[in-house]
């Protein structure tokens, strides 16, 4: 009962983005931030805004209270602040748009354990893009040791 929930939730996500990227590319992009905002809202209990004030440490949190749909969650969000940077980062707000990917690298990188193989190949992809916007960034505790693993082979 509970996994039909979770793959119903996950498909009407996945047509919630689907929807978001092709505003986007058609130029609606105010409705495409509507959707976001209203799509954080429903999957998090969240506002866009608050998610992207808090801290990795405070998102990772909050998230820790969906029990076992932390880590679906966590992939949902990930993809709608992926989103939502690039949009802002397409009206050349790259200041603005940082909070989004940081965010989205660290949920990726937390949750990237946790996924089957193939899983771990189509996010291993967003995560090395994400990490080259961030690695002009200060050290800091929430990406550096991440990126430092990323580049260190498995052993």
């Amino acid at each position: 009962m509970a996994e039909d929930y979770i793959m119903r939730l996950v498909r009407q996500i996945a047509a919630m983005l689907a929807a978001i990227i092709a505003k986007r590319r058609s130029g609606q992009i105010e409705e495409a931030k509507h959707d976001l905002a209203t799509l954080c809202l429903q999957t998090i209990g969240l506002p866009l805004d608050t998610v992207k004030q808090l801290s990795p440490d405070a998102l990772s949190s909050h998230l820790e209270t969906s029990g076992a749909n932390r880590y679906s969650r966590s992939l949902m969000l990930a993809e709608l602040l992926i989103q939502d940077a690039e949009i802002l980062e397409s009206e050349g707000q790259l200041q603005r748009a940082l909070p989004g990917y940081l965010h989205a690298f660290c949920l990726l990188t937390d949750s990237f354990p946790v996924l089957s193989r193939e899983e771990q190949e189509v996010y291993r992809a967003k995560i090395d893009v994400l990490a080259a916007k961030l690695k002009h960034l200060p050290p800091n505790p929430y990406t550096s040791e991440r990126i430092r693993a990323l580049q260190t082979p498995a052993g």
